[in-house]
């Protein structure tokens, strides 16, 4: 229990790879969900939906992306935590730049996915989808632009309006109106004055609810692939940027920390702006990425072998010079606290990944048996994948 990223509890298991769910999101989710509940029940379901529904989806599709990618690459992928500041796919892949970057594009490709599917949908019913970032509002009651009409629409949920002949506007909020003949003249009546009428034209227009539903899904898949782009580490635009200056320098050390910097110089605008703006998980996210990247930083300067803590292995494979023989044995020192949590860390990898080699090597053997008894077309198509896999393991091994 020292280690605050095994505070999960386990979901389902799907293509080989566990998911998990960190405690602190169930946390987090339901005192969101009491805040709403407090300040605005009737929107309640629709916040759920929007929060806790689609962002999960989306956030774990793109961490499959992650997994998926990887293995491409002749890796291994077995686990994705889910918690409240995104997901995290646990992954392990040869130590070259290209097996790197293809499994980082692996999950914002993934986005890309989603945002075409979802603005040809949007396209295809007559809009334009919600392309600006920066209101939130187009997420929750997007106006959406009618490129045959050359109008703005709005939500089914929204009233439209409607302007008179001498130039007043009604809503349906309090006015019913009823259309007469073609085009878009109505008749509009006012409920407090029975009788009173008159001939309006209606201004703008509303379209369906699954219109709205999938400009949100869009909007938000938007959103975290633009964001995730900055680089910065440790989002995915940090790593694409770790992964192209190895590419063109050779020097793996020198281009994990520029991105590391880069994602403390980022973490630190971002504390800046969650004071400004009042946002928590704002903060909460500069905070992580200035961990993140810290840590990052000690596993290049004692030469570590090993992945990261946070995601799939950002810094696997690095190693550093051995000392000087002739020098004299330093004066052994007491770890310190981060130090110590690194290396209980990566004692019980260790552990786990000799454990995990022998249960591979004994189903290997009884493979190679069920072979030379059967034939190899008696192996089925996941016993087949798991001798590739193995297979790819000991060929990259150096």
């Amino acid at each position: 229990m020292r280690d605050p990223m095994s505070w999960s509890i386990p979901l389902f298991r799907a293509f080989g790879i566990q998911v998990k769910l960190h405690i602190l999101y169930i946390v987090i989710t339901l005192a969101l969900l009491l805040r709403i509940y407090t300040y605005d029940r009737t929107h309640l379901a629709e916040f759920a939906v929007i929060w806790v529904v689609m962002l999960f989806v989306i956030v774990l599709l793109h961490e499959f992306g992650h997994c998926f990618a990887a293995r491409k690459m002749d890796g291994e992928a077995d686990e994705i935590l889910m918690w409240p500041l995104g997901g995290l796919a646990y992954c392990a892949v040869p130590h070259t730049p290209r097996a790197n970057l293809i499994t980082t594009a692996g999950g914002p490709l993934v986005n890309v996915v989603i945002c075409v599917l979802g603005a040809g949908a949007i396209a295809a019913a007559g809009y334009l989808p919600p392309l600006n970032i920066f209101e939130s509002r187009q997420l929750y009651h997007p106006e959406l632009y009618n490129w045959q009409t050359g109008e703005n629409a709005k939500p089914y949920t929204d009233s439209p309006y409607f302007q008179t002949e001498d130039g007043r506007r009604f809503s349906t909020m309090s006015y019913t109106a009823e259309k007469e003949g073609e085009g878009k003249t109505y008749i509009v009546r006012d409920l407090s004055k029975p009788g009173g009428w008159s001939r309006a034209t209606m201004i703008g227009d509303v379209y369906p609810a699954w219109v709205l539903w999938t400009a949100r899904l869009f909007w938000m898949s938007w959103m975290l692939l633009l964001f995730n782009l900055i680089p910065a580490f440790p989002l995915d635009g940090g790593r694409f940027l770790q992964e192209i200056l190895w590419a063109r320098s050779g020097d793996f050390r020198s281009a994990t920390q520029v991105a590391c910097w880069s994602g403390i110089i980022t973490a630190l605008v971002f504390v800046f702006l969650s004071m400004s703006m009042n946002e928590a998980m704002l903060f909460a996210l500069g905070v992580f990425m200035i961990l993140a990247s810290y840590q990052q930083l000690l596993l290049l300067d004692r030469g570590a072998e090993e992945g990261g803590a946070f995601g799939y292995d950002f810094s696997k494979g690095y190693g550093g010079f051995g000392p000087d023989e002739d020098a004299p044995a330093p004066k052994p020192k007491r770890a310190g606290p981060i130090k110590r949590w690194l290396q209980a860390r990566r004692a019980r990898k260790l552990k786990q990944e000799v454990e995990q080699r022998a249960a591979d090597e004994a189903r290997l053997d009884e493979l190679l048996d069920k072979i030379g008894r059967l034939g190899k077309e008696s192996l089925t198509a996941e016993e087949r994948r798991f001798m590739d896999r193995v297979s790819a393991r000991y060929r990259n091994r150096p």
